[in-house]
């Protein structure tokens, strides 16, 4: 019989009562990277469904991509295409830089550029859905140093404002202060010197260094730094273990790309410095990633990981705020093309036969593109290490060869 009071059960409880905390505050610390999840998130009316994947589709596409990489020279690509929460295609093609035989691989990390805005803007809606923060709430609510004052009848510059390019600054102000590297507090005390141009909320004109305020919009919200912010509502939840938005992290990665330019028809493309740009600014282009993340991230915003994105969220984000038709851009020139607008982050382009949410990026050599249609579940993430020529075509082509092939299929026609 043993008594409770007994020096032995004493000893023997305080060293189990140790135990048992040292594990509670292991298991606590852990991040979703960290942990081994025994099965994937299902949401509650999902259900295993059978695989989508076409493999006559697959190879069309992956003859198009062969020959796009041919004739514009692209040291390498990685490609992955989702329909419904299904990936149906995934590869990559060609090497990390050409000063090496190292090939691309699904772990292989990019620089994301502008494609980071889409984080920022999903991040917001999250807060916005939250109500952390308001879609209409005063920036100096969140940011008291800052000056400017819109040009609209209330003169309150707004967090809807620079989630949505519509502040009336002229485009790309200070964009360069961006690209010095110089940190938010110095960009700042520069947008406070500019009075807008247009009308606040209705002129759209694309900014990096505006854009940027939404860090300082998290962190006072939340209390937590903008990368921080983004592991804890994004990264972690959705088991983005390689994804990271720091100069260091992809610094010292051991399976990272290198961004490449051309240098005519002699040279071709050759590897470019790393540079430290845009981590300065991590919401406008500072997020590193790569395809075995994107996957996760592309599932996450086409709705299949409501945990994380809520469909409110979502909603919010993929709003229609602002017209973007008249803007001198490529996508503007998309076949088919009918309007396009910018939402949080993220552009909503209207064709012919696709309804899409898109962003694009480019930084450092790197050139990224992903979009999804949101009426026919069918999502495509491209990852370039190179301003190739086939960068800026490759969602619409994507887009092209599957509505081709989809209506050949509805009317029996063989497209191989």
């Amino acid at each position: 019989m043993i008594f409770v009071g007994s020096k032995e059960v004493g000893l023997l409880m305080s060293g189990k009562i140790k135990w048992i905390i040292v594990l509670l505050v292991f298991v606590l610390t852990l991040t979703t990277c960290d942990k081994k999840l025994p099965f994937p998130f299902q949401a509650i009316g999902f259900t295993s469904q059978k695989s989508l994947v076409d493999t006559a589709f697959n190879r069309l596409f992956d003859q198009q991509i062969e020959r796009n990489l041919n004739s514009t020279g692209c040291p390498g690509v990685a490609v992955l295409v989702m329909q419904n929460d299904q990936i149906i295609f995934e590869k990559t093609y060609g090497i990390r830089s050409r000063y090496s035989s190292d090939s691309i691989n699904t772990g292989s990390i990019f620089r994301l550029g502008s494609v980071s805005k889409g984080f920022a803007g999903i991040l917001a809606a999250i807060l916005i859905d939250k109500k952390v923060i308001g879609l209409d709430d005063p920036l100096v609510l969140y940011i008291p140093e800052l000056k400017i004052q819109a040009k609209s009848k209330d003169h309150i510059l707004k967090v809807r404002h620079i989630l949505t390019h519509s502040t009336g600054l002229t485009e790309h102000a200070y964009s360069n202060l961006v690209d010095e590297n110089k940190n938010m507090e110095t960009i700042i005390s520069y947008l406070n010197k500019l009075t807008p141009r247009d009308s606040t909320g209705k002129a759209y004109a694309y900014q990096n260094a505006a854009y940027g305020l939404i860090e300082k919009v998290v962190e006072s919200a939340t209390g937590m730094s903008y990368a921080r912010a983004l592991d804890y509502y994004l990264f972690s939840p959705l088991s983005m273990c390689s994804t990271s938005c720091t100069y260091e992290d992809v610094r010292y990665a051991d399976n990272v790309c290198t961004g490449h330019r051309y240098y005519g028809s002699k040279k071709g493309y050759l590897p470019i410095e790393l540079k430290p740009h845009y981590y300065n600014v991590a919401s406008a282009g500072g997020i590193n990633a790569p395809l075995s993340d994107m996957a996760k991230w592309l599932k996450a915003v086409m709705g299949y990981r409501p945990d994380v994105i809520s469909p409110n969220a979502r909603n919010i984000a993929f709003t229609p705020y602002i017209n973007t038709s008249s803007d001198d851009r490529y996508f503007n020139n998309w076949p088919g093309i009918k309007d396009t607008h910018y939402g949080l982050g993220w552009r909503l382009i209207n064709t012919k036969n696709n309804q899409l949410a898109y962003h694009g990026g480019l930084v450092n050599g790197f050139r990224t593109e992903i979009a999804f249609d949101k009426e026919q579940n069918i999502g495509v993430v491209f990852l370039f290490n190179s301003l190739c020529g086939y960068s800026s075509k490759a969602v619409h082509e994507f887009y092209e060869l599957w509505n081709t092939y989809h209506a050949g299929k509805e009317q029996n026609i063989d497209i191989l």
